[in-house]
């Protein structure tokens, strides 16, 4: 009796393994197809227009500073010490990684964009990569909130 449950309990066991590895197999084939027949998904950007806006420009200065300007005025927005803002730092390394293996210059501006509802999109320019800041939660979104708003809150200020 023994013998007879141990193989049922390998039958199952194959049969259920084929059939997850046949349904993985076809999703794979499936998203390749999509993906060749040049299928993106869409923009995570609201179609209405922005409230606010502003381009970032960021430069890496001495001592492990970060400056932040705004790209149309020049003017400094913000300056990151060393140990500062690690929640910015990291957010536009992925950004410039991003650019880095799509082949693009890793210099270049990035968008905010303040839209209804509270809505804040970082848009890398170079790549069109768009990064949706609210789902970081409130206090990463305050950052880059304040970098629009030119509030003196959030990190590093």
């Amino acid at each position: 009796m023994n013998s007879a449950s141990a193989t049922a309990n390998q039958i199952f066991t194959t049969k259920a393994f084929k059939f997850i590895f046949v349904g993985l197999a076809c999703v794979f084939v499936l998203i390749g197809s999509m993906r060749l027949a040049g299928f993106r998904p869409p923009s995570s950007l609201p179609v209405e227009p922005a409230l606010q806006t502003r381009v970032l420009a960021v430069e890496d200065a001495a001592e492990g500073k970060v400056i932040v300007r705004d790209a149309k005025t020049g003017e400094m927005i913000v300056t990151y010490n060393r140990g500062e803002g690690s929640f910015f730092r990291a957010t536009l390394r992925t950004l410039v990684n991003d650019r880095k293996h799509k082949g693009l210059d890793s210099g270049g501006n990035f968008r905010l964009e303040a839209h209804t509802g509270n809505q804040l999109f970082l848009i890398d320019e170079a790549s069109g990569k768009t990064l949706s800041m609210n789902a970081f939660g409130p206090s990463n979104t305050a950052v880059f909130a304040a970098l629009i708003s030119n509030k003196k809150e959030g990190e590093g200020l």
